[in-house]
């Protein structure tokens, strides 16, 4: 059990991870291009913020795939496992979804607003999106396990 804490720990904090760089690379591509907006330039983010967004993107899905399949086996091994009912973590995830949705109309309508853009990310904002988006990403861990095929082993009938 201690084992299997400390791998989904991980997972959580690997995908944490893989969400700033994710997020940062898309509020400098955001910045970029509001400030070209103002400037009436054409936008062209640096070639590392493209990397950064790749690199986010790959540790979110392999942080997510190794927590699916821990949570899966998991699963396996205590069939008798209590888990959330599929309403509260549907209502989770709306919930969520709607916070990141309303925080990127916010933040963005506050960049707008500003006379000269500014040049920095605001780390405040990377780390609500951050917490709001690993709301969604376990939440939809816990659906996918719950409802993908063959999570608990069921005998094969001849």
């Amino acid at each position: 059990m201690s084992g299997f804490l400390w791998r989904m720990a991980g997972a959580l904090v690997v995908g944490m991870i893989g969400l700033c760089l994710l997020i940062w690379a898309l509020e400098l591509t955001s910045i970029a291009s509001m400030k070209a907006a103002q400037d009436g330039t054409t936008a062209e983010p640096a070639t590392g913020t493209f990397l950064l967004m790749f690199t986010g993107l790959v540790v979110i899905n392999l942080a997510t795939f190794f927590a699916l399949t821990q949570w899966s086996r998991y699963l396996r091994e205590n069939p008798n496992t209590k888990q959330f009912p599929v309403a509260v973590l549907v209502g989770v995830l709306i919930l969520a979804g709607t916070a990141i949705v309303f925080g990127i109309a916010l933040h963005s309508d506050w960049l707008r607003a500003q006379d000269p853009v500014p040049t920095t990310v605001r780390q405040g904002f990377i780390a609500y999106e951050v917490v709001f988006s690993t709301i969604v990403v376990a939440t939809l861990v816990l659906l996918a396990v719950r409802w993908s095929p063959g999570y608990k082993r069921r005998p094969i009938e001849d």
